[in-house]
């Protein structure tokens, strides 16, 4: 009987051992919720699965490489910081394919195009001719000719050093090409963007509208190019291979031939030897985009994969029956997508097999540029050196990098760093010793920040007149923010003069000043009486609006639609006056891209918003992006004044 006994527990051990596991997707705080819907009806479909949430996908990588999570959704450009992080500690085991070709190796493939009876026998002969591109700092129009030919040695050396790196390109393809199509946004920085149009104006010229050369323009995108090439009188055009297919009615994927206006007998492929290939047969591709995927930790099984592989499946087939939101927010899969089974590949191989590895890492310059920022903190450096990462990948050039110093002003000075940002009342200070605002943040109301005052609903404070003798609620360490307070006062007309010290003057009017991370919570936990935030964090608590007051005209606004503020200047990127105008260009291209991109899509990196549980680390938590700062900035020169008026007298 004791060893049916064993048996039967061994047995049972086996069959604990071989569960099926419950697998942890890894998500964007800003997808979470949707994860957490998916998760509940998954279960419908006998499929059980667990979200954690991370900061975007850049924290992802880190949790899934330390086996927080099993798996997460990825661009080819977010493996890539896998493959810096541990090439060995990731696969990416499945791929997001279109409907339209479920059997294409890479998303797209990158082609030259030229017309079938032109004359050029090498790579070298395109110098001189006229070149359709889809858009400047895109794929196949733009990164991976500069990539290619630059490798090849046939775009002139990108090595000046008076010029940025964006410049230097544009003028190697305005040098190298006798005329072209390439619209879009050159430069972040508006003045810039004229200046670098109206100096390589040839690539303009065989554009729909080459005076803003800019979208739209029919001469521009994959099919524009190859329009640019066969109404335009374009020479050679740089697209992509469906879009050849589709332009010249050929059948392509799971799509039948059409009628086209243009022949696809009087084109070819030009090859990266210098060999040609009729455009009805198979393609020579320079470099392919690999397809987006989902890529796991290595310590997961073969069974894992495959078990993996069915789930993600059945939720596909559920989130498209159901029309649900979480296909597209969670897995980025949609009507017109499905996941497809790939061999698993490391980070490394897989880039590597669509030749696109070099494309991300597309740093021409010689020598290489960097914009350096200076940090003080431990907090602030990490920040710092994940967006250094991410933005590389990105094509964010020049690349950032991280520069950890006690006294950032003293730094950039050394000229060991160009840029440092910081609060309103610093950069005041700054600028006294020979540093100048060149970018400072936004906001979603297009307004400098704001300092507004906020109560708890119910509570004894009925008006303006009430604050006195009550405990007050502020930022931390912010000087920007005492100095709202106080004129906040000033502007409500509860107290009618300043003392000196300035702090002197809440001491004396408030019962108590509590500095805290979270001044709403601090009045909601009853330590405070009266919370003093910027705009963007009673935003913040917009699902939890009813909680709390403002005041308008000296009294509670109950919809907290007309609350009374006083318009603090916004943060400010501050650099050098020694800058060199290609330095403060270099800057621009730099954060403005950055800023630009993250705004707009913090799932890929949270760049404005609570960095591991802290707010406004590098930049204010309410910031949206950045803006080039403009010679006069009404509520900074204000600012200034005002601290000058509240400067104690020694």
């Amino acid at each position: 009987m004791l060893v049916i006994g064993l048996l039967v527990l061994a047995l049972g051990a086996l069959a604990s051992a071989h569960k099926h596991p419950i697998h942890i997707i890894c998500v964007p705080e800003t997808a979470v919720d949707a994860c957490y819907k998916m998760v509940e009806q998954a279960q419908s479909v006998g499929v059980q699965m667990k979200c954690l949430p991370a900061r975007d996908r850049v924290d992802c990588v880190y949790k899934v490489k330390d086996h927080e999570a099993d798996f997460e959704v990825l661009e080819p450009e977010d493996m890539y910081l896998g493959l810096q992080l541990s090439d060995e500690s990731f696969t990416i085991f499945e791929e997001i394919r279109t409907k339209e070709e479920p059997k294409a190796e890479f998303r797209y493939e990158g082609v030259a195009v030229i017309p079938k009876d032109l004359k050029i026998n090498s790579i070298k002969e395109l110098r001189g001719l006229k070149s359709c591109h889809t858009g400047v700092g895109r794929n196949v129009g733009y990164k991976i000719p500069i990539t290619k030919l630059t490798k090849m040695g046939i775009l002139d050396p990108l090595n000046d050093t008076t010029l940025s790196p964006r410049e230097n390109e544009l003028k190697a393809l305005s040098t190298f090409f006798s005329k072209g199509c390439l619209v879009g946004t050159w430069s972040p920085h508006p003045e810039t963007n004229a200046r670098l149009k109206k100096t390589y104006s040839n690539l303009c010229e065989l554009c729909e509208h080459p005076e803003t050369c800019d979208y739209p323009d029919k001469n521009s995108g994959y099919e524009g190019a190859l329009r640019c090439l066969a109404k335009a009188g374009g020479e050679v055009a740089w697209t992509k291979v469906i879009y050849v297919k589709k332009f010249f009615g050929m059948p392509y994927g799971s799509q039948p031939a059409h009628e086209s206006e243009y022949n696809p007998e009087g084109y070819s492929y030009l090859c990266p030897d210098g060999t040609r290939k009729p455009v009805t047969g198979p393609p020579c591709i320079w470099a392919a985009r690999p397809w987006p995927g989902f890529m796991a930790s290595t310590h997961i099984d073969d069974q894992d994969i495959k078990d993996l592989r069915d789930e993600i499946a059945k939720l596909n087939d559920l989130g498209e029956t159901t029309h649900a939101d979480w296909i597209a927010k969670v897995l980025t899969l949609n009507n017109k997508t499905l996941p497809v089974a790939n061999t698993p590949h490391s980070p490394l191989k897989y880039l590597e097999k669509a030749k696109y590895k070099d494309v991300i890492e597309r740093d021409v310059l010689d020598p290489r540029r960097h914009v350096r920022i200076c940090v003080i903190s431990d907090i602030e450096l990490e920040k710092c050196e994940l967006l250094k990462d991410a933005a590389y990948s990105r094509d964010i050039r020049p690349s950032l990098s991280c520069v950890r110093s006690h006294n950032c002003f003293e730094a950039i000075s050394k000229k060991e760093a160009e840029v440092v940002v910081l609060e309103p009342h610093e950069a005041v200070l700054a600028e006294r010793i020979n540093l100048k605002p060149l970018l400072n943040e936004q906001y979603d109301d297009h307004r400098d920040e704001v300092a507004i005052a906020t109560v708890k609903k119910g509570s004894s404070i009925t008006s303006v007149q009430d604050f006195k003798g009550k405990k007050a609620c502020v930022m931390p360490s912010n000087n920007a923010g005492l100095y709202a307070v106080v004129k906040y006062l000033l502007k409500n007309n509860v107290i009618t003069k300043t003392l000196c010290p300035l702090d002197k003057t809440l001491t004396d009017f408030f019962s108590n000043i509590i500095q805290s991370d979270d001044p709403i919570k601090c009045i909601d936990e009853g330590n405070g009486d009266i919370a003093f935030v910027p705009a963007s964090v009673l935003q913040h608590y917009a699902e939890r609006s009813a909680d709390f007051v403002c005041f308008h005209a000296g009294k509670p606004d109950s919809d907290n639609k007309d609350c009374d503020y006083v318009t603090m200047p916004p943060r400010m990127v501050m650099a050098s006056k020694d800058l060199s105008d290609v330095q403060k260009d270099e800057v621009r291209q730099s954060l403005l891209s950055a800023a630009n991109l993250y705004g707009s899509h913090p799932d890929l990196f949270r760049l404005f918003g609570d960095f591991n549980g802290k707010p406004n680390v590098l930049f204010s938590n309410g910031a949206t992006g950045l803006i080039a700062t403009p010679d006069h900035l009404p509520s900074y020169e204000e600012y200034k004044k005002m601290i000058a008026e509240f400067t104690c007298s020694t």
